[in-house]
């Protein structure tokens, strides 16, 4: 079998995890196996997806607790990860749909217009090129986003268990959240802003929960901090910095 190619793999199993147990971590690796005994493949990855609350299955464990066990359960995995957006969503999402966002996700950003294989959708599709350039040629925010950003109410939701956040900013145009642990790097997909991928590390500097985003782009990152009755944010790149102002409602 020389001189054969090797398709990279990512493994994603979605469920209620009501919880997570051995057996679903054993899954990924008799899968992975299987696989690569074959010759054919190679696992790259491993995502573990929880069904949200929306799902209403009898007995079912709110979304925050399933994902932590979850989370604790793959620590010392270097390959498994576990993933909370399908449990964010407000309503349930069918599988087919996670399985697009995840092959979103993983597309790099510097993908070209060659033809990628869907293997859910059993189709081919062309990659998007991005609309709009930066002087240095890398992709940037679209002035219609812009436009549109700038015309939205937005509203800020953030949840928090021990050491784990989950910050969603909800419209009514495109909702994004993120979901991370204190002081662990994580890796993250700018998808709907400028569509890069960075490495983030968020952790409290004073009243300040600050973010540092590594990659493409230098001096990038976040900043949230609660004053009175208002959450501030300020987004910084390169020596631009974005600032808004949130009104907290009880």
């Amino acid at each position: 079998m020389d001189g054969h190619k090797i398709t990279k793999v990512v493994l994603l199993a979605c469920g209620s995890f009501n919880p997570v147990t051995n057996m679903h971590l054993r899954m990924f690796e008799l899968a992975r196996d299987h696989l690569e005994d074959t010759g054919l493949y190679r696992v790259v990855k491993g995502i573990i997806s929880p069904v949200g609350d929306a799902y209403k299955k009898k007995g079912l464990i709110e979304a925050c607790h399933r994902l932590e066990m979850a989370r604790l359960s793959t620590e010392n995995s270097d390959w498994i990860t576990v993933d909370s957006w399908e449990s964010l969503q407000p309503e349930w999402v069918e599988t087919a749909k996670v399985v697009r966002h995840h092959y979103d996700q993983l597309q790099p950003a510097e993908q070209t217009d060659d033809d990628v294989d869907t293997v859910k959708y059993a189709k081919k599709r062309r990659a998007e090129k991005p609309s709009h350039r930066t002087k240095r040629g890398g992709p940037c925010i679209s002035p219609g986003i812009r436009k549109i950003a700038l015309k939205l109410k937005l509203k800020k939701v953030i949840e928090q268990l021990e050491d784990q956040y989950v910050i969603k900013t909800v419209s009514k145009f495109r909702n994004y959240s993120v979901s991370f642990r204190e002081g662990q790097e994580f890796e993250e997909f700018t998808k709907g802003l400028d569509n890069r991928q960075v490495k983030s590390l968020v952790k409290w500097e004073g009243i300040k929960l600050v973010c540092e985003q590594i990659g493409e782009k230098k001096n990038r990152g976040w900043a949230h901090w609660v004053e009175e009755d208002k959450l501030h944010l300020e987004l910084y790149c390169e020596g631009e910095v974005c600032k808004q102002v949130f009104l907290r409602r009880m």
